[in-house]
């Protein structure tokens, strides 16, 4: 090189190149890749989503929208209730909202060879190994491809269904919510990794050595080893430190409170929530967050967001898979009379309904315009028009003859506010069973279809459990020599899933008749209590009882099972045999529901009638053919309160009267004015 020397430049090994670097730039080489494992709130929301829309059964009906009829023993019906050997039928949903919420779009593999076939199996698999095959003509989607590594799989449109958020920006693919949600994600991703590199390295943020001179390698070497091994690490935060030698330590990190860390991080959190449209309660952050307001936002989190989606994963199957099997006569829908949070929606409908009706509206007009969900009645077009209310500007005396009268003991009159009348008014002094029976049966089937529809989910829940335990114990090769009883499932567990089911029904039936008893007759309904009420002891008496509902299961399940043994059947034979009796039960939950809901809200009616010091009843039928011969004989009898009808019921569906007087019973005892 001649007359020039070129200065060497400083060699620094790797470790040393690190000594220097900020967490921030050694974080930058990672990033945030799989973030339903790796970031909390992603996590928690698609979660709270997936989970609690997966918990609702998937009912199975067929006929038509208007005369639907459930279908619980179907090849469909046992494909989704055990899809393929490694998933239930709830994890086949829940996979679908989780792959949902990362991706936007999720995929159901059907193994089947046509359109109108029911499938064997349902598999689903991450989105990403999805392509879609174009056909050239219209460019919509003809088929896909399934690819893994270097296999790939072709598939006919067929065999996949395909479900997705709509996306503007790709014709064909769905838009994953973290896509909008990316900025915050990352941002608290990297707060919380900030975080973590300040626990790890230091409990102080990072600062710079400053020496008078340089230093040789050995003594850089000293002094970083020595400032490590003495403040490097959670355990050694705030030790005190020796320099020597015209070392000073100068911090030029921010601290955490200039950074404000927490309120980023909670800024992020909230935008998170905000894109999955989860609120806090749903994710157990309970600050700022009392009783009421967690209910409130319980029930805009299935109004706003899950009942959408459920919706649109029911279209998605009826479109590319139930409308192509059996002429498009079967689907399925969720069981939505389980999600309690809405139904707080259908008693405020059912109040506003109550008081359409006392204005005179028709019932078969309030089921429609309130969207209530009901049948329609053959008397539901009747117009009721209140008796004790003249035109304006005309003094016309009410008539002294008798007016049919929705409710005959109603002083303030059908469309009045219950409270005495600021002037006398004429009572009416006959009597009209048929409309009384009508107003009693408004109050009296939203009711009954609420436990009807709560007594058809347990079975359902307890079918799946049923079979379960059927199928795990005669899986161990022992079929012949298992006790019939170690196949059935534990009746004390069973039964106190069943009462603590049925007890708020019970309480709800006996509030809502108690107060209607008191309105009918003038008074503020407000005064029934039925804590403080002779029904409540009934009532904890029928919770005793309940149980024979399980009992009745049981004992059929158990012959049932000692004859397919005997036969030397097959566990999937077995396994029909147990479908096919909660097949019969669920057929009875009508008649459980009705017998149920008459007997506690007669219970709770003969106690507000000992509260209005009511001396006497008459007993009232629905006048129709299907009322027993022995209730069609009571039908106008009266008698006093505490004195028993001939039939032995002190009251219709006595839950002390004979069995068979009281099952399926529609009847009701009107007080005598």
């Amino acid at each position: 090189m001649g007359l020039f020397r070129i200065k060497e430049q400083p060699h620094f090994p790797e470790k040393d190149r690190f000594f220097f670097l900020s967490p921030h730039l050694l974080l930058a080489h990672g990033g945030l890749t799989e973030p339903y494992r790796e970031h909390v709130w992603v996590y928690a929301c698609i979660n709270a989503i997936a989970q609690n829309i997966s918990g609702i059964p998937l009912l199975f009906f067929t006929g038509n929208r208007q005369d639907k009829k459930g279908v619980d023993n179907h090849p469909m019906v046992r494909v989704f209730e055990s899809p393929n050997p490694l998933m239930a039928g709830g994890q086949l949903i829940e996979a679908a909202f989780v792959f949902m919420g990362i991706y936007g779009e999720a995929f159901y593999l059907l193994d089947r060879e046509r359109g109108n076939e029911v499938p064997k199996e349902i598999w689903t698999f991450p989105p990403t190994r999805f392509r879609e095959v174009l056909d050239r003509d219209t460019g919509l989607v003809s088929g896909w491809v399934y690819q893994r590594g270097a296999t790939q799989v072709p598939l006919e449109s067929h065999e996949v269904i395909f479900f997705r958020y709509f996306n503007p920006y790709h014709d064909l693919r769905g838009l994953s919510p973290l896509a909008a949600a990316q900025a915050g994600v990352n941002q608290d991703y990297w707060a919380s990794r900030y975080n973590q590199a300040f626990f790890q390295n230091s409990a102080i943020p990072l600062g710079v050595l400053e020496v008078s001179g340089n230093l040789d390698d050995d003594e850089f070497q000293r002094i970083k080893a020595q400032w490590s091994d003495r403040h490097q690490g959670v355990n050694k935060a705030h030790s005190i430190a020796i320099l020597e030698g015209g070392t000073t330590y100068k911090q030029i990190g921010l601290s955490q409170k200039d950074m404000d860390f927490l309120a980023q991080r909670k800024w992020n959190r909230e935008e998170i929530m905000a894109v999955f449209k989860v609120p806090k309660g749903e994710l157990g952050i309970y600050e700022d967050i009392n009783y009421a307001t967690a209910r409130v936002q319980d029930k805009v989190f299935w109004q706003k967001t899950l009942l959408p989606k459920m919706s649109n994963f029911e279209a998605t199957l009826w479109t590319q898979l139930f409308s192509k099997i059996e002429g498009g006569r079967f689907w399925a829908e969720f069981d939505y009379s389980g999600i309690d949070a809405i139904q707080e929606d259908f008693k405020e409908k059912v109040e506003t309904g109550q008081k359409l009706w006392q204005m005179g509206w028709p019932i078969n007009q309030i089921n429609e315009r309130l969207d209530l969900g009901m049948e329609a009645v053959p008397w539901g077009d009747t117009w009721f028009a209140p008796f004790n209310l003249t035109p304006v500007g005309e003094n016309i005396s009410p008539p002294e003859k008798s007016i049919p009268n929705p409710l005959p003991y109603n002083r303030a009159g059908a469309a009045g506010p219950f409270l005495p009348p600021a002037a006398p008014v004429h009572l009416v002094r006959g009597f009209d069973g048929e409309a009384y029976w009508k107003t009693y049966l408004s109050l009296h089937t939203p009711l009954e279809k609420k436990f009807e529809g709560k007594v058809r989910r347990f079975f359902f829940g307890q079918r799946k459990r049923q079979l379960r335990r059927l199928e795990e114990n005669l899986g161990r090769g022992l079929t012949r020599e298992l006790a019939v009883e170690s196949l059935l499932l534990n009746p004390e567990v069973e039964n106190g899933l069943l009462k603590k089911l049925v007890w708020p029904l019970y309480l709800d039936i006996g509030t809502a008749a108690g107060q209607a008893l008191l309105a009918e007759m003038g008074a503020d309904p407000e005064l029934f209590t039925l804590v403080d009420s002779p029904a409540m002891a009934a009532l904890e008496n029928k919770l005793i009882k309940v149980v024979g509902i399980n009992d009745t299961v049981r004992e059929q399940l158990r012959d049932t099972l000692i004859e397919g043994l005997g036969k030397m059947e097959t566990t999937a034979e077995l396994m029909d045999r147990v479908r096919k009796v909660y097949n019969f039960a669920q057929s009875r939950a009508l008649t459980i529901a009705r017998t149920e809901t008459g007997q506690a809200a007669g219970a709770a009616r003969d106690a507000a009638m000992g509260q209005m010091q009511v001396v006497k009843r008459r007993w009232v039928t629905a006048g129709d053919e299907h009322v027993r011969q022995s209730h069609q004989m009571l039908s106008g009898v009266v008698v006093e309160r505490g004195q028993a009808f001939p039939n032995g019921c002190r009251f219709p569906c006595d839950p002390g009267g004979p069995a068979g007087e009281i099952i399926n019973c529609r009847c009701v005892a009107a007080p005598v004015v």
